[in-house]
């Protein structure tokens, strides 16, 4: 071989390699960028956005997350009534194929319901009830206030414009993961039932300020007599006997005693009141 065309060989595989290297650089910076993009926050905030539908939250959990709805759940624009005053109207609203629950800033929660029914209606819009532990996961950070109450707080005090108000109402009663209205404005249904103190075979402590959670999310033990600044001096109510069901949260009159941690196991799984709504997850 002439020197000559060693010479252009040479220059041919050095302009290959010139070539390979920057083309190995320009993937290598798109991979270390797509990298960082996908395993930034903002990349971890769209994901969980996308594993929910838009008016539901995702919340991590240990058991791989859940979605929750944003807003305490009301009556579809299909339902024969808007806005429930009787437990007739709220069954006539379950009868009617089209009508389920949904969640929306600035509706009224849907009331007068039943546990069961409550049960049933997440079921018609694809969803479930909370469990006890789900619900109070999808609560904590959520401004727990024992006095002065304003309009954009949480309602416990006949704080906002209505008695139940507009879901949405208080900018502030907002919890951590961006879930509104868990504090007051009405109780919420979660999943089980308590059956002469007992659920699941754990015993639940007396009526009184909440001093512990058990496993399940429930009180543990109750003071009748000091708050416990470490629960928000949230309130535990219950009936030892019979069957109840579970609602959480407080309503709009509960003042310091409803919270993130109060719990109401007095009503029976039947029982339709106005002070009672739900929201559920899936």
């Amino acid at each position: 071989m002439t020197k000559k065309a060693t010479l252009k060989r040479k220059l041919l595989i050095g302009k290959r390699e010139i070539i390979i290297t920057v083309v190995a650089i320009i993937l290598t910076t798109a991979g270390i960028k797509a990298s960082d993009t996908l395993f930034s926050p903002e990349a971890d905030e769209a994901k969980d956005r996308g594993r929910c539908p838009l008016e539901m939250v995702f919340i991590t959990s240990d058991n791989g997350g859940f979605c929750i709805d944003k807003y305490e759940a009301s009556v579809s624009p299909d339902c024969p009534y808007n806005n429930p005053v009787s437990q007739s109207e709220a069954r006539t609203n379950l009868d009617y194929p089209r009508c389920k629950p949904i969640t929306a800033p600035n509706t009224l929660p849907w009331r007068y319901i039943s546990q069961d029914q409550a049960a049933l209606a997440c079921a018609k819009a694809g969803k479930r009830l909370p469990t006890n532990k789900e619900w109070l996961q999808a609560a904590l950070g959520t401004p727990d206030l024992k006095k002065d109450w304003g309009k954009n707080d949480c309602q416990v005090n006949n704080n906002w414009d209505a008695q139940p108000g507009l879901s949405g109402s208080g900018q502030n009663c907002l919890s951590a993961a961006g879930v509104y209205d868990m504090i007051g404005n009405v109780w919420e249904w979660v999943e089980g039932a308590v059956h002469d103190g007992k659920y699941d075979g754990l015993e639940l402590p007396k009526s009184g300020f909440i001093d512990s959670l058990n496993g399940v999310s429930l009180p543990g033990e109750t003071n009748q007599n000091v708050p416990n600044e470490y629960y928000n001096e949230d309130y535990l109510w219950i009936k030892n006997s019979g069957l109840r069901g579970i609602v959480r949260g407080g309503y709009w009159n509960n003042k310091s005693d409803a919270g993130q941690y109060s719990v109401y196991i007095v009503a029976p799984p039947s029982s339709t009141e106005s002070g009672i709504g739900f929201r559920c997850v899936k």
